[in-house]
Protein backbone atom coordinates (compact mmCIF):
# COMPACT_ATOMS: atom_id res chain seq x y z
CA UNK A 1 0.00 0.00 0.00
CA UNK A 2 1.70 3.77 -0.73
CA UNK A 3 1.85 6.11 1.55
CA UNK A 4 -0.82 8.74 -1.08
CA UNK A 5 -0.57 11.24 1.74
CA UNK A 6 2.19 10.88 4.25
CA UNK A 7 4.85 13.00 4.41
CA UNK A 8 7.01 9.72 3.33
CA UNK A 9 5.26 9.95 -0.20
CA UNK A 10 7.52 10.56 -3.01
CA UNK A 11 4.84 11.58 -5.76
CA UNK A 12 6.43 11.46 -9.50
CA UNK A 13 5.24 12.56 -12.45
CA UNK A 14 5.92 10.89 -16.29
CA UNK A 15 5.24 13.23 -19.47
CA UNK A 16 5.97 11.12 -22.59
CA UNK A 17 5.42 13.14 -25.70
CA UNK A 18 5.68 11.83 -29.31
CA UNK A 19 6.01 14.14 -32.23
CA UNK A 20 3.26 13.31 -35.30
CA UNK A 21 3.82 12.40 -38.76
CA UNK A 22 2.12 15.19 -41.27
CA UNK A 23 -1.96 14.66 -40.19
CA UNK A 24 -1.35 11.65 -37.91
CA UNK A 25 -2.28 13.29 -34.55
CA UNK A 26 -5.52 12.43 -34.23
CA UNK A 27 -4.65 8.93 -35.49
CA UNK A 28 -2.10 9.15 -32.17
CA UNK A 29 -4.54 10.30 -29.44
CA UNK A 30 -7.01 7.64 -30.99
CA UNK A 31 -4.32 5.15 -29.88
CA UNK A 32 -3.24 6.41 -26.69
CA UNK A 33 -7.07 6.24 -26.12
CA UNK A 34 -6.82 2.91 -27.19
CA UNK A 35 -3.71 1.27 -25.98
CA UNK A 36 -2.01 3.51 -22.63
CA UNK A 37 -5.48 5.07 -20.99
CA UNK A 38 -6.49 1.24 -20.05
CA UNK A 39 -4.46 0.17 -18.18
CA UNK A 40 -3.93 3.77 -16.26
CA UNK A 41 -7.76 2.54 -14.84
CA UNK A 42 -6.64 -0.08 -12.92
CA UNK A 43 -2.62 1.12 -11.65
CA UNK A 44 -3.67 1.69 -8.03
CA UNK A 45 -0.31 4.27 -8.21
CA UNK A 46 -1.68 6.77 -10.55
CA UNK A 47 -3.19 9.45 -9.20
CA UNK A 48 -4.04 10.99 -12.36
CA UNK A 49 -3.34 11.50 -15.80
CA UNK A 50 -3.96 14.24 -18.48
CA UNK A 51 -3.21 14.19 -22.06
CA UNK A 52 -2.41 17.37 -24.29
CA UNK A 53 -1.67 17.81 -27.66
CA UNK A 54 0.20 21.30 -29.65
CA UNK A 55 1.02 22.42 -33.11
CA UNK A 56 4.07 23.95 -33.03
CA UNK A 57 6.74 25.25 -35.72
CA UNK A 58 8.51 21.27 -36.31
CA UNK A 59 4.86 19.89 -36.38
CA UNK A 60 2.05 18.40 -34.45
CA UNK A 61 2.73 16.90 -30.62
CA UNK A 62 0.67 14.96 -28.23
CA UNK A 63 1.99 14.56 -24.44
CA UNK A 64 1.03 12.67 -21.63
CA UNK A 65 1.26 13.94 -18.32
CA UNK A 66 0.87 10.64 -15.57
CA UNK A 67 0.98 11.71 -11.97
CA UNK A 68 2.29 8.89 -9.76
CA UNK A 69 1.75 8.33 -6.30
CA UNK A 70 5.55 6.69 -6.07
CA UNK A 71 8.00 5.89 -8.18
CA UNK A 72 7.34 6.47 -11.86
CA UNK A 73 8.07 4.26 -14.71
CA UNK A 74 10.67 5.54 -16.87
CA UNK A 75 8.98 5.32 -19.99
CA UNK A 76 5.86 3.70 -21.24
CA UNK A 77 5.34 0.58 -22.03
CA UNK A 78 4.42 1.13 -25.48
CA UNK A 79 5.13 2.39 -28.40
CA UNK A 80 2.89 3.99 -31.38
CA UNK A 81 3.49 2.69 -34.47
CA UNK A 82 6.03 3.77 -36.93
CA UNK A 83 3.79 5.59 -39.36
CA UNK A 84 2.58 7.79 -36.82
CA UNK A 85 5.33 9.21 -35.59
CA UNK A 86 8.32 11.35 -36.56
CA UNK A 87 10.12 10.36 -34.26
CA UNK A 88 10.60 7.99 -31.29
CA UNK A 89 8.58 8.95 -28.14
CA UNK A 90 10.30 10.95 -25.27
CA UNK A 91 9.88 10.58 -21.21
CA UNK A 92 10.99 12.07 -18.64
CA UNK A 93 10.04 11.65 -14.77
CA UNK A 94 9.86 14.71 -12.88
CA UNK A 95 9.30 14.85 -8.51
CA UNK A 96 6.95 17.24 -7.47
CA UNK A 97 8.37 20.16 -5.41
CA UNK A 98 7.11 21.55 -2.18
CA UNK A 99 6.83 25.05 -3.06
Amino acid sequence: MSDSGGKNAKNQTLMWEVRCEPGKAAAVEEWIRAVIVPPLWDDEEVASYNAYSSVGQDGERVVVVIDYLAAAPATLSAEPPERLIARPPHAWVFQRLDV
